[in-house]
């Protein structure tokens, strides 16, 4: 039951995992004075509410789907609006991206976080998953994913812990790379948000299409 309900969720892990924001924010914030500090807090924030999102989604979709039974006509609902919009945000990216040669530059919020110290550094992290709209359909799309699986308390926190360590991985990786490199891997990770401002909305779109896509059929054939 466990396996089933990681294999489930692991499209949103991807696609959170991939999403650029976070990489983009975290490697400003290594680039300040006080990085390595201030680049730990910001995992630790991102953590934190990544965290707080999914158990909240998880458990407000385990009372939806009642444990693994016949699922509430509302949560078919959900599903049909999540996967609409999974597919809407999917085309908007692919429409966004950026053309042969052409640079996209860091969001001002982001850039400005260069000299961000670990409080202000924790916040941006916190907000960075708690305020972002993609963040949060990802994570409630792939919540709805578990409201046919009937699993015990001790499941579901397995379950939403690897969720947060499987979709933050990247940046757990970028933070203790930065901490424990030299100057050498300080250039690669500014090389890094380059890469990523270029090929990600790509990227993105890609893995979104195909989550809402799952999760609109889902949500058809729940309301059949």
């Amino acid at each position: 039951m466990l396996a089933d309900a990681i294999g489930k969720m692991l499209p949103a892990m991807m696609a959170i995992a991939l999403t650029p924001i976070q990489i983009v924010a975290a490697i400003v914030v290594l680039g300040g004075p006080r990085g390595r500090a201030s680049g730990f807090a910001f995992l630790a924030g991102w953590l934190v509410a990544l965290g707080a999102l999914a158990t909240v989604a998880n458990l407000l979709v385990e009372t939806l789907g009642e444990g693994g039974r016949t699922a509430s006509p509302l949560l078919h609902w959900f599903q049909l609006a999540a996967g609409l919009f999974l597919l809407v945000m999917a085309m908007r990216l692919w429409r966004a991206r950026p053309r042969s040669g052409e640079e996209r530059a860091a969001p001002a919020w982001a850039a400005s976080l260069g000299e961000a110290g670990p409080a202000r550094a924790f916040a941006a992290g916190a907000s960075t998953a708690a305020a972002n709209p993609k963040i949060i359909a990802l994570v409630l799309s792939s919540a709805t994913s578990l409201a046919y699986l009937a699993l015990s308390a001790r499941e579901l926190l397995a379950v939403t812990s690897l969720f947060v360590l499987l979709g933050s991985m990247p940046l757990i990786a970028l933070v203790v790379a930065h901490a424990t490199g030299g100057p050498a891997t300080a250039s690669r990770i500014r090389d890094l948000k380059g890469f990523m401002l270029r090929h990600n909305d790509v990227i993105l779109a890609v893995v979104l299409a195909m989550l809402g896509v799952n999760i609109l059929g889902n949500g058809i054939s729940g309301l059949r």
